[in-house]
C-alpha cells in the first residue's frame, strides 16, 4: 500500500465508492487532449501553446477554469478565456459534439468494474471537477444506464476537489458515512483530502489492472 492508498483489510466496511471521472473512468487527460488536438487539426506547437496558456489551471486556485468548475463563471466566459490563449482551443475542453475533454473515451475495464459494482448492490457516485455543460452528457453516459446512482459535479454544487465540502456532498449523495466510502482518483492531492475526512482511498495509477484489483479487493 502506498501513501496515496488507505483502506482496511475487511471488504465489508465499504458500502459506497466515489469515482473521479477524467483519468479514472476515462483515459488519461493528456491522452485525450493529444488525440482530440490531432483530430481537430491542432499542430504540436498549437497544443504546446494551449497547455502553456492554461498552466494556471494547475497553479492558481482562482483561475478561470477553477472558477468554472465551481460554477462561479459560465462556460461561455471560460471558452473566451481559453480562446484568448490559443484561438479555437476551447474545443479541446468544452466541445460536446466532437473530440474533447468532455467526450474522452471510457476505459472498457472501468465500465466493467462499474457494472460489477452495480450488480453487487454497491452504491457508486461519480464525483467530478467539471463544467456545467458536462452534466447532461455525464447523465446520459452513466446515470441513465444505471452505472452510477448519482453524479456530483463541482460546477453545480459550488465546491471542487480537494475542498472538504465537495466530499461531504458526495458522501450525502451516496448515503454513506466517510468510513463506509472508498474514494478513487488519479490526483494525489484529492486523495489526501479524502483521507483527512476519513474515506478509504485508491490511486488510479499507470497500472490500470493493478488499480482495479485493489478496488475489487477492497469492495467486492
Amino acid at each position: 500500500m502506498t501513501d496515496t492508498e488507505e483502506f482496511p483489510d475487511s471488504a465489508d466496511q465499504f458500502e459506497g465508492v466515489l469515482f473521479d471521472w477524467a483519468g479514472t473512468i476515462t483515459v488519461p487527460m493528456h491522452e485525450m487532449v493529444t488525440t482530440a488536438a490531432s483530430e481537430l487539426g491542432f499542430s504540436s506547437d498549437d497544443l504546446a501553446r494551449a497547455f502553456a496558456g492554461l498552466a494556471e489551471y494547475f497553479l492558481s486556485d482562482n483561475s478561470p477554469i477553477h472558477q468554472a468548475e465551481r460554477g462561479q463563471i459560465d462556460d461561455d466566459d471560460l471558452a473566451n478565456f481559453i480562446d484568448e490563449q490559443v484561438p479555437g482551443a476551447s474545443r479541446l475542453l468544452l466541445a460536446t459534439d466532437g473530440p474533447s475533454f468532455l467526450t474522452s473515451a471510457d476505459r472498457p475495464e472501468m465500465l466493467g468494474l462499474l457494472e460489477d459494482l452495480r450488480d453487487a448492490d454497491v452504491t457508486v457516485v461519480l464525483a467530478t471537477n467539471n463544467f456545467r455543460l458536462a452534466q447532461d452528457l455525464l447523465a446520459t453516459r452513466y446515470l441513465d444506464s444505471g452505472l452510477v446512482s448519482a453524479i456530483v459535479n463541482s460546477a453545480l454544487i459550488g465546491h471542487r476537489k480537494p475542498e472538504p465540502q465537495f466530499y461531504e456532498i458526495a458522501l450525502e449523495a451516496a448515503g454513506v458515512m466517510a468510513h463506509e466510502a472508498l474514494f478513487v482518483d488519479d490526483q494525489t492531492t484529492n486523495l489526501a483530502a479524502a483521507r483527512t475526512l476519513g474515506l478509504g482511498t485508491v490511486l488510479m495509477g499507470d497500472d490500470l489492472a493493478a488499480s482495479i484489483s485493489r478496488i475489487r479487493a477492497a469492495v467486492l
